[in-house]
């Protein structure tokens, strides 16, 4: 088979797509089949006549076949037609351009057939259009302008195309137009930056345009054929003018009959009318095109639509908002920004209009140009911006402050909630610029939210003009054109503004809160210390201390003036502060976080933020820190180390976050020294305090302050990763000595600091420095491990693990009896930590294969062993062979867990003779060991291969069912879901082979079961039901581990079989069956509004009147002496033994007991798991547990003696 010559990318991306179609040889589908035949042939004649399988080669052949395709301009066979165009429309974007453009002619007349055949179909059409699309790519400048006077021009061939693309085929015309597109993408070289037929193609789009709706109009009802014939022609203005080929002369009328279609109540085409303006705005862009860009804009302003014409001034509002948007992000921010005082007067115009529709779409445009409008760049000060734009920018916020002032007149009182908006945005855009320029607005806004009138609707807008207004010019310009006066009775008061400034002050000065907030904490302490006021305004008095105290944070958020106002003085008095007042502990320690956080933030930050690093350069935020370095760290260390230890520790959180953040930025010589008292008063604590007291586990409980021995090691926990590596070996020598207290809580943080310092790098290598000696003390360590701590120790453990090296790996055997046992630790993060380990393990030992381990290092009568992943297998199958059962259960559980990890890198026969192993302990009595067993059980049938598995079977489900009958059903939901699991796998057929005859009504009960699910789940009729239920089941199997879902998963396929009992339902169709209760002689009136009380969904009893003889005599009553005939057809004496069986027996208690009932099927319920719709729920009256405290058993109440 010839192919092409990968001689350049574009042979390559041809031979590509030529060997998709050669694949499709064989293909179902009869098309792709016909392709794949085409090419071969055509491939075949090439090789005969020696020729090279170039992209001219193909192009000859190809055209040579459509000839075939046509006679005397009409296509006589339209499939081979379709393939040939098909192959043209591929080869002819490779074929060389010199042998397209002479003969463009030639080859248009060829492809005019298939574009004019109405009888052609939409494969044919799209195939000639992408082949005519090429010819015309191929044309020069000249061409296009017929320079040498062609009898047939591209511009004719390109008017087919237009024609083409408002076709009534959705296919065709998608094409057309993506080829008129790109085409006029595709500028010829030459002179003029336009494409030679761009004036022709608008003068078409519009013309069909006008057209289209003057035939829509003329016919004065609505038609959804004309209305899309708009839509295609607005598809086609999209296209050409998305290829920057919109002629300029030709803006304004085609803005004029856009504004007309927003008018349309038909949705798709106001959508449609967007996206033509959107293109016009997206494909001018570039300095160059400025000038249109600004005839564009003008050309829409000038076709301003009335005021209250509701239905056109909001589309003409949010292209405006579109446009100058465009024009500041692509065209020149500058120049849009200076026009924003022309653009605010004449949109702020519609503001006037009584229409809501109107105003409100006139501030969201205002909005959106303030918000979208504004580059950050300009705003700059110089040298960043020259002094003319500076100044040049400096008048339009001048201009802007004169517009909006007139906006807050008494004129447009009426919106002025949408007014307030539009001084957010400008506030929020233009930042410090906005300084001084705002001042009346804000006093006035400033009044609104004074206003103490009760549901006033301007006050949340006026808190957030505010807001936007501190976050962009500061609070100290805000304060003062909005003083606070909370001193000041004849003043207004504006406690209001102690939330606000709190939620909105960053980079502020530090000094003014300092000098002017923080007085008032005096002044309101003095007035609660004078007592001359009642406690309700004590109270309100203290709630204003909370908030002033709450707005140091924002304060200390980035302060331009740390180096000046955050001094001694100011230090000591917040230091006193966290001594005494515990309530201010948690405001003044987030302040002294965010202090250090927001500098180290702005020091560190990726993403340059050019007008704050004009306001507070980086170098200053370094000298800020530098200064906390030299001159405060230390102090507040040592504040901060005291107030933890007076801290309860539930607590300390917020204390410990604060001494992280300044051990970053302390120096090494404070980091030691502080390190070094902090060991000194841990040493000296644990001396102190006495052994009966160090057993008290009481320092972790809530509201308790623990111990100086549990402080001291919670600093050091936090202190680990910042000590230099000559203090490490400290840490070592530390968790040596700790390791081994009778304290619970030591106990666990001696634990977590040897974890925590092998996280670092430096830590570790220190450690592996002395690793022997870490390991013999972790293993000398498990005796004294309290019950508590196993969660820690493992961790730990595994900590260590991580940078075991091959010369360690005796610590494994050492250990691994230990992890085992987690695997069934009541804690649920101690079993987490232990499944991983195991795996940590297996991995290090499968790492390290070959390796030697020397379990004399520990034990000198233990011989050496050679490492594997089979040496690891063993060593955890020595639990098997444990003393108790629950050491066997968690041997099996934990090679449950290494078997479903690794069984891909054992040997099959280790496995199968593992396997057979513990399946032996199905045999068991002991309940733990059984339910371990079950779930190793399901693990190996489940991931072992089927090959090995199958034959096994048959004996592994006869015990298995074995266990069922001994252990009374205990495992029958466990047993049932094994199975479920196993029939997915291997088919429900083999299975039932396997299972014993007498236990075969299980498999019955599954069919049935996922025959009630499969009927239940096409039954319902609530679609987004059922995707809350899948996605719910999603979720959860999204939050369990492969091993997880493995032994625990849910079976959710349904099985299809023939066989399956079907079961009468009367919803079978989702539709619900309903019943009339009404009698012979009352109909039921449905016009009654009783009557849907007699609508129900059973079906109601019919009872039928029954004619009674009843006889009299002297007035009296007589009954049949027949009536006990029922009790009477029973044997008296099988009544009597019945009766018997079925009464209560009398316990040793003195207390009736029923006997159970016998259960069904020789013992065993297999449906017990799914709920009987009939069946009342049963309530569990026994079993109860109450929390808080042992249940004790109650004496038993003796009878009173009678007298």
């Amino acid at each position: 088979m010839s192919s092409v010559s990968p001689e350049d990318d574009e042979g390559l991306e041809l031979q590509k797509k030529l060997d998709k179609i050669r694949s499709q040889i064989n293909s179902k589908l009869p098309n792709q089949q016909q392709l794949a035949l085409i090419l071969q042939t055509i491939e075949e004649n090439l090789d005969q006549q020696h020729q090279e399988a170039t992209p001219t080669a193909y192009f000859i052949s190809f055209i040579s076949l459509l000839d075939q395709c046509c006679e005397n301009d009409e296509v006589k066979d339209y499939e081979l037609a379709t393939g040939a165009l098909y192959f043209l429309s591929m080869v002819s974007p490779f074929t060389p351009k010199v042998l397209l453009r002479p003969h463009f002619a030639e080859l248009l007349a060829k492809v005019a057939p298939v574009l004019t055949d109405d009888r052609a179909k939409a494969p044919l059409v799209r195939s000639g259009i992408h082949f005519l699309e090429s010819l015309l790519a191929a044309q020069d400048r000249g061409a296009w302008n017929n320079v040498h006077n062609y009898k047939i021009s591209p511009n004719r061939g390109f008017k087919g195309l237009l024609e083409l693309a408002s076709d009534h085929r959705p296919k065709v015309r998608k094409a057309a137009q993506e080829a008129v597109h790109s085409i006029l993408m595709d500028v010829p070289t030459g002179s003029g930056k336009d494409h030679p037929a761009s004036r022709s193609a608008a003068e078409f789009a519009l013309e069909n345009l006008t057209a289209v709706m003057h035939d829509k109009d003329s016919t004065r009802s609505f038609s959804k054929e004309k209305n899309a014939d708009v839509v295609h022609s607005l598809q086609l203005i999209s296209s050409i003018a998305t290829a920057n080929a919109w002629p300029s002369n030709q803006v304004k009328r085609l803005c004029d009959i856009l504004l007309q279609l927003c008018r349309s109540a038909d949705e798709f085409m106001v959508s449609s009318a967007f996206e033509v303006f959107d293109s016009l705005f997206t494909s001018i862009n570039g300095e160059i095109d400025e000038a249109r860009f600004n005839e564009v804009l003008d050309v829409l302003l000038g076709l301003k639509p009335s005021y209250n014409d509701t239905h056109l001034a909001p589309v003409w509002l949010a292209v405006i908002a579109k446009g100058v948007t465009t024009y500041s992000h692509d065209v020149s921010s500058t120049n849009c920004f200076m026009r924003f005082p022309h653009l605010f007067k004449i949109i702020g115009s519609y503001l006037e209009s009584q229409s809501k529709d109107v105003y409100v779409s006139a501030a969201q445009c205002l909005v959106a140009i303030c918000s979208d409008g504004i580059d950050p760049a300009i705003l700059l000060a110089p040298p960043a911006n020259d002094r003319e734009t500076y100044e040049g920018v400096e008048r339009v916020i001048d201009n802007l402050s004169q517009i909006t002032n007139d906006f807050l007149s008494v004129k447009f009182r009426h919106c002025a909630k949408e007014v307030a908006e539009i001084m957010e945005a400008l506030f929020t855009s233009l930042k410090f610029r906005a300084t001084n320029s705002f001042d009346d607005q804000l006093k006035l806004i400033g009044g609104w939210r004074s206003d103490e009138k009760e549901g006033f609707d301007l006050n949340d807008v006026s808190e957030r003009v505010i807001a936007a207004a501190i976050s962009s010019i500061g609070p100290e310009a805000v304060l003062r054109c909005l003083p606070l006066n909370l001193d000041n009775s004849s003043a207004v008061g504006r406690a209001w503004l102690l939330p606000i400034l709190r939620d909105n002050v960053k980079c502020s000065h530090l000094g003014f809160y300092i000098n002017e907030v923080l007085p008032y904490v005096d002044y309101f302490d003095g007035l609660i210390k004078n007592g001359k006021h009642t406690s309700m305004n004590s109270k309100i008095f203290a709630t204003i201390i909370n908030q002033l105290w709450s707005i140091l944070p924002a304060f200390c958020d980035l302060p331009q003036d740390t180096t000046e106002s955050f001094s001694d003085e100011f230090a000591a008095n917040l230091s006193q502060l966290l001594y005494k007042k515990t309530t201010l502990r948690p405001i003044i320690c987030h302040a002294l976080r965010i202090l250090v956080e927001s500098n180290l933030t702005h020091i560190n930050e990726t993403v340059a933020n050019p007008l704050l690093n004009q306001i507070f350069p980086i170098q200053e935020a370094k000298k800020a820190v530098e200064y906390l370095t030299k001159t405060k760290s230390s102090n507040i260390l040592s504040v901060l180390f005291n107030v933890f230890s007076e801290t309860p520790s539930e607590q300390r959180g917020y204390v410990l976050e604060t001494i992280d953040v300044y051990l970053q930025i302390s120096s090494s010589d404070d980091i030691v020294s502080a390190f070094n008292n902090v060991c000194t008063l841990l040493k000296r604590s644990l001396d102190e305090e006495k052994p009966a007291e160090s057993n008290n586990s009481k320092d972790d409980e809530a509201g308790s302050i623990p111990s100086v021995s549990v402080t001291m090691m919670d600093i050091l926990i936090e202190m680990v990763k910042f000590i230099p590596t000559s203090s490490q070996n400290a840490i070592l020598a530390i968790f040596n000595q700790t390791v081994n207290v009778k304290n619970i809580p030591v106990q666990k943080r001696a634990y977590r600091i040897l974890e925590k310092l092998l996280t670092l790098p430096s830590g570790q290598k220190s450690a592996l420095e002395v690793l022997p000696d870490i390991l013999l003390v972790l293993k000398n360590a498990s005796e004294h491990t309290l019950t508590p701590v196993k969660s820690a120790r493992l961790n730990c453990i595994g900590a260590v693990l991580t940078i075991l090296p091959s010369s360690c790996l005796y610590f494994i055997p050492a250990v691994i009896s230990e992890v085992i046992l987690g695997t069934k630790n009541a804690n649920e993060k101690a079993r987490e930590s232990s499944y991983d380990i195991l795996v940590l393990m297996g991995q290090k030992m499968k790492d390290n294969e070959g390796s030697i381990i020397k379990n004399s290092t520990l034990d000198p009568e233990i011989l050496d062993s050679e490492a594997s992943l089979k040496e690891f297998f063993v060593m955890c199958s020595a639990g098997l062979a444990g003393g108790t059962p629950h050491m066997i259960s968690a041997t099996v559980t934990a090679l449950s867990r290494i078997l479903y990890e690794f069984y891909s890198d054992l040997p099959i026969e280790l496995l199968m003779e593992l396997t057979s192993t513990v399946e032996l302990f199905l045999t068991s009595k002991n309940r733990e060991i059984i339910k371990s067993t079950l779930g190793f059980v399901k693990v190996a049938t489940l991931t072992l291969p089927s090959d090995y598995v199958k034959p096994t079977l048959k004996g592994l489900l006869t015990n298995v069912m074995n266990v069922n009958h001994e252990q009374k059903g205990h495992f029958r939901s466990k047993i049932k879901h094994l199975i479920e699991r196993l029939v997915r796998k291997y088919g429900i057929d083999y299975i039932t082979e396997c299972i014993p005859e007498e236990d075969k009504k299980l498999i019955t009960n599954i069919r049935k079961t996922n025959a009630r699910a499969k009927r239940k789940k096409a039954d319902s009729s609530n679609e987004n039901n059922e995707n809350e239920i899948e996605s719910g089941a999603n979720q959860r199997q999204n939050f369990m581990s492969g091993y997880d879902e493995a032994l625990y998963g849910d079976t959710d396929d349904e099985f299809d079989d023939n066989n399956v009992e079907t079961e009468d339902t009367s919803s079978r169709n989702g539709n619900t069956e309903q019943f009339i209760s009404e009698s012979k002689e009352m109909p039921l009136d449905l016009l009654d509004k009783q009557a849907l009380s007699h609508i129900s969904s059973t079906k109601p009893k019919s009872f039928s009147k029954k004619s009674h003889n009843i006889q009299t005599q002297n007035g009296k009553l007589v009954f049949n002496v027949n009536d006990d005939a029922g009790l009477s057809s029973k044997n008296s004496i099988d009544a009597y033994v019945e009766a018997i069986k079925q009464a209560p027996i009398r316990t040793r208690g003195n207390k009736l007991k029923y006997k159970k009932r016998q259960r069904k099927e020789d013992g065993i319920n297999w449906d017990d798991d799914i709920a009987n719709d009939n069946a009342a729920p049963k309530r569990a009256i026994h079993n109860k547990v109450k929390t808080g405290r042992v249940n004790k058993r109650k004496p038993k109440f003796k009878a009173r003696k009678k007298l």
